[in-house]
C-alpha cells in the first residue's frame, strides 16, 4: 500500500539542545522520505523543482535531503541562527543551492554525504547548519577528499563534544572551531590512512596527551613506524604523567623520541 502522508515526517521535534546532541536514529522508511519531501515542495518552489532529481540519488540519502529541508524550515530567535532559505549570490536560497548539489554528490561523492549526515546526527541544528553553509563552495563535489569522508566520518561526534560542549549562542566561534578540526582532515594533502588512525590513537591516550591533528594527518613518516609507536603511545603518556608533564603524542608517533 501506497504511503500516504498529510504531513511532513520530521526529526528534531521541538525546542532543541545547542552543543553536541546525540540525535535518534531516522527510522522512516524510503516511501515515507519521498511523501515527506513532496509535502515540503508544495509550499517551496525550489524544493518542488528539486523533485525529479530525486531519482537520481542513492536512497540511503534520502534522509539527508529531508533534514536539510527541515532544517531550513526551523527557525530560531538566536543572533546565530542561519536562514538557509535565504538568498545567494547564485541567484538561490543556500537550500536550493544545496538540492543541486546533492543528486551529484550522492552519485559521484557519496562519501561526503554520509559525512554531511553524520554531522546533522552528532550536532545541534545551528551547527548543522554552518557546516552545510561552509560546504556550498565545492566541498561536497569534491572527489579528491572521497576517502577523507570516510575515514573523518567516525571523528565527527569526537570533533562535536571537542568544540561545542560550552555553546555559545551569540557567537559562531564554537562552529568556526568545529570547522577548522574537520578543515583538518578534510584536506587534499592529509593521509586518509592516517585520518582513520586518529580515533584509535585517542582512545589509547584519553586524557593523558595531546596531538596536533595536523601533525598526524599531514605527516610524511613511514605508516609502519607510526603504528609501530601506537603499541607503546599510552605507557609512554603514563609516564610522563606520573612526572608532572602531557606527552605530545604526534612528535612521539612520528618521531618516538623524548623531546623533554
Amino acid at each position: 500500500m501506497a504511503v500516504k502522508l498529510t504531513t511532513p515526517l520530521t526529526r528534531f521535534g521541538g525546542w532543541q539542545h545547542l552543543g553536541a546532541v546525540k540525535r535518534t536514529a531516522d527510522t522512516r522508511t524510503t516511501e515515507e522520505l519521498q511523501e515527506t519531501i513532496k509535502l515540503w515542495a508544495k509550499n517551496n518552489p525550489e524544493v518542488k523543482e528539486f523533485l525529479p532529481h530525486l531519482k537520481d540519488m542513492q536512497p540511503k540519502h534520502f534522509g539527508l535531503v529531508a533534514d536539510t529541508i527541515e532544517l531550513a524550515n526551523r527557525h530560531s530567535l538566536l543572533p546565530t541562527d542561519i536562514n538557509l532559505k535565504g538568498q545567494t549570490s547564485a541567484g538561490k536560497s543556500l537550500l536550493g543551492v544545496l538540492l543541486d548539489i546533492f543528486p551529484r554528490a550522492s552519485k559521484e561523492n557519496p562519501n561526503a554525504l554520509d559525512f554531511a549526515q553524520e554531522v546533522i546526527n552528532n550536532t545541534d541544528s545551528i551547527t548543522s547548519k554552518y557546516f552545510l553553509w561552509q560546504t556550498t563552495g565545492g566541498v561536497l563535489e569534491n572527489k579528491k577528499v572521497a576517502e577523507h569522508f570516510k575515514a573523518a566520518k567516525p571523528l565527527v561526534e569526537i570533533f562535536a563534544k571537542e568544540t561545542l560542549s560550552h555553546p555559545n549562542p551569540m557567537t559562531y566561534d564554537n562552529q568556526r572551531d568545529f570547522m577548522l578540526l574537520t578543515r583538518s582532515v578534510i584536506n587534499e594533502d592529509a593521509d586518509p590512512k592516517r585520518i582513520s588512525l586518529v580515533k584509535e590513537i585517542l582512545d589509547k591516550i584519553g586524557e593523558k596527551a595531546y596531538f596536533a591533528l595536523d601533525d598526524l594527518v599531514l605527516s610524511k613518516v613511514p605508516m609502519s613506524k607510526v603504528q609501530d609507536n601506537m603499541n607503546s603511545v599510552g605507557e609512554v603518556a603514563d609516564m610522563f604523567i606520573q612526572n608532572g608533564k602531557l606527552l605530545d603524542a604526534g612528535s612521539f608517533l612520528n618521531k618516538n623520541t623524548n623531546l623533554y
